[in-house]
């Protein structure tokens, strides 16, 4: 990859004027000094209503304009931040678009108002600092801590700032563990999300009460449930009655409104899981989840008997009678339906090989298997099951299969063929002589590559000896700079181009591995069906439309054959 150049402007000396705190960018522009294009970057870890009134990434924003005013060669290009991003990693919005101006060369110079804004990681902060911007050309300062890349590499002071931050997420981290769990052994709530049908108490936000709009839903839960109701019908219930599941409810109550896209119904899987939710008892559950590092975001399920719970931590929605049998209930339809799957019947989810993949055309819903008989199974469209405006779209199972595997088949049968008739067309005389032609193309790019390699080395030589000065070397390393990316674009053109015309013609690597393993298979496998379908759309005719992951590829081949096999028809 070429090492861009630093973007530098060299103009007749102007007239200065003696106060540089307020210099214009058309001011600094006439200085006989290179003028560094500077991103301003603020980052904030939790934005809260204390930050916001202290203007916190405005403060940060004030300090470092203050800085660029006080120098001669640096002018404000564009301003970055990033509000409620730690530092413990570098996934932030704010901090990949300035990436993206630094390789576009729109900026060469990052100025932050210390290295804990730029990252509490050390080695991905050292990273950027000593590895990153230099191989931009980029220059980096941390205002408050003195550093400026341009006045010497990273010290020891820079190295251990970076480590102290680090050291600092992580005690902070651990401190934020402890005050938890302190809280939590006092029966404390200082969980972010409270449970549907209970709310944070507003006179004591430690505390939990119910919410009197939705406490009553869930009451009415656990008595459908208990009266026989199935997890299916107390969700169509609720959507027929217009009610809106916990994830819609806690977006209407902290926005007052809710998005169009947004999905307020609720889905028989989310029953359950209210069924077995302890804070309905008046019990605290903590621990669930949890994660190994401080840096690392997705947590994972910790075993049951590893969660602290506190009892009686607030009012119980049900009692603990009703919940203890809602529990034996639920164990007891589990048991009976794994009682069901005798070796007499079949289970429909055995029999579903497509899963999420295969969804009604029209609302898009996925299309659930259900049993048709003692041998048949039907895809239903998940709308139509839960009683929206959406026809069933009711297809059989094996039709389905029949036509996927016929459609794989096919596109197993294209691919041998054409890869058959490439390699058959390579093996001719004419194509012999352009693969040859290729090659030299190839082997003359890579020389004049070597060149420019030389080149390059004898320009610094000639810069450092005073023979050119720093435009004029500016100017010959940015042209070879293109050249040398001309070159390598051109080199990967002509790889390909030979690849086409080679006797042991090959396709994409995956994708034969795929067809050498399944070209014999005469029967459809979940397997099969994981490696070629990507979605199949059910129309309300029954008519259905197969989409395969490597349709787009397949169609590339076709076309590729086609213009071969049309050069040899003008020769």
């Amino acid at each position: 990859m070429a090492r861009k150049s630093r973007k530098v402007d060299f103009v007749n000396v102007g007239v200065v004027a003696d106060d540089t705190r307020h210099r214009t960018k058309e001011a600094k522009a006439e200085i006989k000094h290179p003028v560094f294009r500077a991103g301003l970057y603020a980052r904030l870890s939790l934005e809260s209503e204390e930050n916001r009134e202290r203007n916190t990434i405005e403060t940060q924003m004030e300090l470092l304009k203050k800085f660029v005013d006080q120098t001669t060669d640096i002018v404000v290009e564009k301003e970055y931040f990033d509000i409620s991003k730690t530092g413990t990693d570098f996934e932030r919005s704010g901090f990949d678009e300035m990436m993206q101006d630094i390789r576009s060369s729109r900026i060469n110079c990052v100025i932050v108002k210390d290295l804990s804004r730029l990252g509490r990681n050390y080695v991905e902060a050292g990273n950027y600092i000593e590895r990153v911007f230099p191989f931009f050309d980029v220059r980096f300062i941390a205002v408050t801590d003195g550093y400026d890349s341009e006045k010497g590499e990273a010290n020891l002071a820079v190295c251990m700032s970076n480590i102290f931050n680090e050291y600092y997420s992580r005690d902070l981290g651990k401190k934020i563990k402890a005050a938890a769990r302190s809280n939590w052994e006092k029966g404390k709530c200082v969980a972010g999300n409270i449970v549907y049908g209970l709310k944070r108490d507003p006179a004591d936000k430690y505390h939990i009460i119910h919410d009197e709009e939705t406490a009553p839903n869930v009451v009415r839960i656990y008595d459908m449930f208990l009266a026989g109701a199935t997890y299916a019908e107390i969700a169509a219930t609720f959507n027929k009655e217009g009610l809106l599941n916990p994830r819609a409810y806690k977006r209407f109550k902290s926005t007052g409104k809710i998005p169009d896209t947004f999905d307020i119904r609720w889905q028989a899987g989310s029953i359950p899981k209210l069924l077995s939710n302890r804070y309905y008892i008046g019990d605290s559950v903590h621990g669930q989840h949890t994660n190994d590092s401080f840096r690392e975001k997705k947590q994972r399920l910790e075993p049951e008997e590893n969660w602290i719970i506190i009892e009686d931590t607030h009012e119980p929605v049900v009692s603990k009678e009703v919940f203890e049998k809602a529990q034996r209930e639920m164990e007891r339809r589990k048991a009976s339906h794994k009682a069901s799957k005798s070796p007499g019947k079949y289970s429909v989810a055995d029999r579903n090989f497509f899963g999420n993949k295969i969804v009604c055309a029209d609302c898009g819903k996925t299309m659930y298997l259900q049993r048709s008989g003692n041998d048949k199974a039907v895809f239903n469209c998940g709308s139509h099951l839960l009683k929206k405006q959406c026809s069933s779209h009711r297809v059989y199972d094996t039709d389905i299969y029949d036509q996927v595997l016929k459609v794989i088949h096919t596109h197993m049968n294209v691919y041998l063929d054409k890869v058959e008739m490439i390699r058959r067309m390579n093996q001719r005389q004419e194509s012999i002589a352009r693969y040859d032609v290729f090659g030299k193309e190839i082997r003359k790019c890579h020389k004049e590559l070597e060149k420019l390699a030389a080149d390059k080395e004898r320009l610094y030589e000639d810069y450092v000896c005073h023979i050119i000065d720093a435009e004029q070397y500016e100017s010959f390393k940015e042209r070879d700079a293109i050249r040398e990316k001309e070159l390598k674009e051109r080199i990967d053109e002509l790889s390909e181009h030979k690849a086409g015309y080679s006797i042991n013609f090959h396709t994409d690597r995956e994708w034969e591995e795929v067809i050498d393993a399944y070209r014999d298979k005469r029967k459809l496998t979940k397997k099969m069906v994981d490696a070629f379908v990507e979605k199949i759309e059910v129309n309300a005719d029954r008519s259905i439309k197969i989409h395969l992951v490597y349709d787009d590829m397949l169609k590339e081949l076709v076309c590729y054959a086609k213009e071969r096999e049309a050069e040899y028809g003008k020769q």
